[in-house]
């Protein structure tokens, strides 16, 4: 099943906030674990085997 781009930034925002990694508010993100993020984007560019 596909989303329109809004719906998979929104699902990825909501997964990161469920992990402690952000915070949203109503017009901001706020960081709370600049380490999380950086574990999270390197595993979206590691190859997969």
């Amino acid at each position: 099943m596909t989303g329109s781009v809004r719906e998979v930034v929104q699902r990825a925002l909501k997964a990161l906030e469920r992990d402690g990694a952000i915070q949203l508010e109503r017009a901001r993100v706020l960081v709370l674990d600049p380490k999380a993020l950086e574990r999270w984007s390197e595993s979206l560019s590691s190859p997969t085997s």
